[in-house]
């Protein structure tokens, strides 16, 4: 029995739970692209970089096993670079990142209820940023406290602004 409990610990620790801001443990890895992406764009959010590096390492492996379709390659590229110890370049990581899950969730429907598309026309010196989040309260990735509520929802339907 002792053997089984501590490869659940082992499993737990694999499956990378972290502590966010208020003390609970978030799962970050659950064998998908979305869950680790959503953690990194809370991370942003709360204009830290802590873990990172970690949370990329999850999505380009989950990445594996959607190679070939719609804006993987992107999620992939932005995921590399997206551990950056520099926020703003963490940023326009997340920026490409966001842009690939865009064109896949879009070119898939599975695994994108309760999300939706975030747009913030001022971010990236007017430039416009999006991204994907949970349904509910904008929290800008891209600004972080100084504008972290800053962002318009889009449905999965709407024209997507360019950025």
């Amino acid at each position: 029995m002792i053997g089984r409990r501590a490869r659940g610990i082992v499993s737990m620790v694999v499956l990378g739970l972290v502590v966010g801001c208020g003390g609970e443990s978030k799962p970050v890895s659950d064998g998908t692209m979305i869950t680790p992406y959503l953690a990194i764009g809370e991370t942003l959010a709360a204009d830290r970089v802590e873990g990172l590096p970690e949370l990329g390492a999850h999505v380009i492996e989950a990445a594996k096993t959607h190679e070939g379709k719609p804006g993987v390659d992107a999620m992939v590229q932005g995921a590399a670079r997206v551990g950056s110890p520099d926020i703003a370049t963490a940023r326009l990581a997340f920026k490409k990142m966001s842009d690939g899950m865009i064109e896949y969730l879009r070119s898939s429907a599975d695994g994108r209820a309760g999300l939706v598309i975030v747009h913030c026309t001022m971010t990236f010196d007017g430039k416009g940023g999006l991204w994907v989040q949970k349904d509910g309260k904008v929290m800008n990735p891209y600004e972080g406290a100084m504008m972290l509520h800053c962002g318009d929802e889009l449905s999965w339907s709407d024209a997507v602004p360019p950025t």
